[in-house]
């Protein structure tokens, strides 16, 4: 065979050979391909779920900041309520003496204040916590008895007003009110029990017709006579109850401002 012969025969048996190994070379240029589009979909799934991640955390920070100021705002509506309906009380009534029409205005005026108050005790309890529930509940307490405390000494003074203003056309009677009403207050409880002696029922039944001869209310005797209530045990005094909620409410606010950790 000649050399061209040869050089033929050979270019015949290298085609084959080439195709095998292009096939060979195709498939793994396919399987590194196929190798790294895997990889390339592992570390863009890593990369939207570290996103989606940090937009699920940053939408639950986002919440319980909304939170935090919805709370924070009702516990400040709340004991601003809870003053302006104390402070308003004793404004107007420790250290002052009205007639008793002006009184009663006076008391009439703050129905409003407490409605605002409960209202606003309401939100709060809605929103709660527990702890700030439940110091809700003693404070709106302790307020309305601290303010009725108020007013009952008002009415008592408007009663002592009305009481000396008759002093100049019934100087006799006036004196003798006055003589009767310690004796009074001392046997007060014992009214329509059988403990009232027959001369606590003449001394009340004298100061009925001196009311009547001077022209004094007559439900006024009952304002002047009748003891003062104590304060029963299980209500905490006012500042106790308003710095109790005060700490419940920092706490809570505290505990949504920095959520625990996942």
């Amino acid at each position: 065979m000649d050399l061209q012969g040869i050089g033929a025969l050979v270019a015949c048996v290298g085609i084959p050979a080439a195709l095998v190994v292009g096939r060979w070379q195709l498939r793994g240029a396919l399987r590194t391909a196929e190798e790294t589009a895997r990889a390339g979909q592992v570390q863009a799934d890593a990369s939207y779920r570290a996103a989606l991640d940090g937009v699920r955390a940053q939408g639950r920070n986002d919440h319980l900041q909304w939170r935090r100021g919805i709370q924070r705002d009702a516990y400040a509506a709340f004991l601003q309520s809870v003053l302006s309906y104390t402070n308003a009380a004793r404004d107007k009534f420790i250290g002052s003496m009205f007639p008793l029409e002006e009184t009663q205005n006076h008391i009439a005026a703050l129905k409003s204040l407490e409605t605002d108050m409960s209202h606003k005790a309401w939100v709060v309890r809605l929103e709660g916590p527990d702890g700030v529930t439940e110091a809700t509940k003693n404070l709106q307490l302790s307020a309305t008895l601290l303010v009725l405390t108020d007013q009952q000494y008002a009415r008592r003074m408007s009663a002592m007003h009305e009481t000396n203003a008759r002093a100049h056309t019934h100087r006799r009677e006036v004196t003798r009110i006055w003589e009767l009403i310690p004796i009074a207050q001392g046997f007060w409880r014992t009214i329509g029990t059988s403990a009232m002696e027959e001369s606590s029922e003449n001394v009340l039944q004298e100061l009925r017709n001196l009311f009547r001869t001077c022209e004094i209310p007559a439900g006024l005797l009952v304002t002047l006579c009748e003891p003062r209530d104590r304060v029963p045990e299980d209500i905490t005094p006012f500042q106790d109850a308003l710095s109790d909620f005060i700490r419940a409410a920092s706490e809570a606010l505290h505990l949504i401002a920095e959520p625990p950790a996942p």
